[in-house]
């Protein structure tokens, strides 16, 4: 009972630090997600190890489903930055990022899989997959402002919006080198393509503009009194981020788009 307590105790501690270290780390060579690295690093050091769970290989359900939250949240974040409508000239540089320089990102990072460090062609393409995108979180430093403080610069723009969409747009490469490894020399190219390319990328931006544009209207054309975007607004992008996450997931799409 001891150990839980102080244990609380050191995650609240961990978790007011968080918020007001921004603060103090503005003109120093540091970002907040160095610093809460940092404080992994030192928590698996510590005694309290055996309760924070040093392998999360011991408990892998957990893991996933904490990880797939921190990331939609840290997706969520991203996006509510962005106030630019979307368009394809206005998008211009992110469609290039998106389309081009990851593709070709996840090419180069396979070929050295292959190439240096001995890898198959699915372990390659695997591992290009999984570190081509930009980390929304490790990437916020240099990203735009909360919403409606004023004009991004393009360059800003671009990774905010690049880094919110890419986890979901490396998914068909992440498909694709599962699909090499479980082929077993049969044919697997059509069904990739229509289902982990077409498929589940439209089923991840038709649900999401589609609860975006109802969540949208529910929260700022409801009556005055029911106050949606004004109170809890916390709350309210946190279940709308699950909300529209769960319904693609059940439908087989990409829920990170």
């Amino acid at each position: 009972m001891q150990s839980n307590a102080l244990l609380l105790a050191v995650f609240g501690a961990i978790v007011l630090l968080t918020a007001w270290l921004p603060m103090f780390l503005r003109k120093l060579p540091l970002s907040l997600p160095m610093v809460c690295i940092g404080i992994g690093v030192l928590l698996v050091w510590s005694p309290f190890s055996p309760l924070v769970g040093v392998n999360p290989l011991e408990n892998r359900i957990l893991t996933e489903r904490l990880t797939e939250l921190v990331i939609i949240v840290a997706l969520m974040g991203a996006g509510l930055k962005l106030d630019r409508p979307v368009s394809w000239r206005g998008w211009e540089s992110s469609w290039r990022l998106l389309g081009i320089a990851m593709p070709l990102t996840i090419a180069g990072i396979a070929f050295l899989g292959w190439s240096i460090l001995g890898l198959g062609l699915a372990a390659a393409l695997l591992l290009g997959a999984a570190l081509a995108p930009t980390d929304p979180v490790l990437a916020s430093d240099i990203q735009v402002g909360p919403p409606q403080s004023g004009k991004e610069d393009d360059v800003r723009f671009a990774l905010t919006s690049e880094a919110g969409l890419n986890d979901g747009a490396a998914f068909p490469f992440v498909y694709l080198a599962i699909a090499i490894a479980l082929s077993s020399g049969e044919p697997f190219f059509s069904r990739w393509l229509a289902v982990d390319v077409l498929w589940k990328i439209a089923a991840g931006v038709g649900i999401g503009w589609l609860g975006g544009k109802v969540m949208g209207y529910l929260t700022f054309h409801l009556p005055k009194r029911s106050g949606l975007s004004e109170t809890r607004d916390g709350f309210v992008a946190l279940g709308i981020t699950c909300l529209a996450y769960g319904s693609t997931e059940m439908l087989h799409g990409y829920g990170f788009l």
